[in-house]
């Protein structure tokens, strides 16, 4: 979880309130560009874009030295790929992603408002993405195309999730990478709830050349068990109920969700895969800008 809370504006319990998906999606990825040190598309990219001033961390290489020559000011030349890397969204709509944290926030609202400003940021910068929303069954479906209309069908069909029913989160993944086609990426937004399904279909993601990110979102209280005394738990999508002292058990409760967590992430390490911790109690502008932060360590931008 994020060590400071969110800016005021890019805290997730006001971005859901906000009817305009768009208008959400800019704040966050705006917020998610402050204090940005450099670009994702700087580097290895075929066909020239701007030059801007040097930054600390710039690759050298890239200096525009005839330019030093004339003003004696340094610029870096910045390159866009031109080679497509299309994206896919697999949103889990499962009942489990129903759970609010205690402002009242759910796993489903926050996973709506990153994939919307996933898709703002992708199609600004001239990336095609995708949709695939799943619960027990596939519910939203798009192809990865490009443009201002795929960005506002794209907002439609993720304003219109719910979640609701139980868990196949294997078929909707698997769906998710066949419609790619060829390589790309399959970005996995889910609190993982049934994961030992979804092990197999996210290496097979892999294994067939695309790259895979998942985002685990999960609320403060499913990590610590803060309720003291009996509680009753339902379990959302098979309606199972379950009395226990709160008090008694919170110590094995959170040992477990660690364990859970951490098998998740060992998994990914494994797999060659990017895992995002994307809880509701952390601001999601904070969570793009340590994404994009890691996978330009791995692999600059979406590459």
């Amino acid at each position: 979880m994020s060590g400071s809370a969110p800016p005021l504006a890019l805290d997730p319990a006001l971005l859901a309130r906000i009817a305009d998906l768009e208008l959400a999606a800019r704040l966050i990825v705006e917020g998610a560009r402050l204090g940005a040190h450099r670009s994702p598309y700087t580097g290895s990219g075929a066909e020239f874009q701007q030059m801007r001033p040097y930054l600390p961390g710039d690759d050298l290489k890239h200096l525009d030295w005839k330019h030093y020559a004339r003003t004696d000011r340094l610029f870096t030349r910045v390159y866009r790929e031109t080679t497509e890397w299309p994206v896919m969204l697999a949103v889990d709509t499962s009942h489990s992603m129903a759970f609010a944290d205690g402002r009242g926030v759910t796993k489903l609202q926050v996973s709506t408002l990153l994939a919307a400003a996933l898709t703002y940021l992708l199609v600004q910068q001239g990336e095609a993405v995708g949709l695939v929303s799943h619960g027990a069954e596939v519910g939203e479906a798009l192809p990865a195309r490009t443009g201002r209309p795929h960005l506002v069908r794209m907002l439609g069909a993720l304003s219109r999730t719910r979640a609701e029913g139980g868990t196949d989160l294997s078929a909707g993944l698997r769906r998710a990478a066949a419609r790619l086609g060829r390589r790309g990426c399959v970005a996995l937004i889910s609190d993982l709830y049934g994961a030992e399904d979804v092990q197999p279909a996210l290496r097979e993601a892999r294994r067939m050349g695309h790259e895979v990110v998942v985002f685990h979102v999960l609320t403060p209280e499913e990590r610590d068990l803060v309720a003291r005394g009996d509680v009753e738990f339902v379990d959302l999508e098979t309606g199972d109920r379950l009395v226990a002292d709160a008090t008694r058990i919170r110590d094995a409760y959170a040992e477990r969700v660690a364990t859970f967590i951490s098998e998740q992430e060992r998994f990914a390490t494994t797999e060659g895969i990017t895992f995002v911790e994307a809880g509701t109690g952390r601001g999601i502008d904070d969570v793009l800008r340590a994404f994009t932060q890691q996978r330009a360590a791995q692999a600059g931008g979406w590459r």
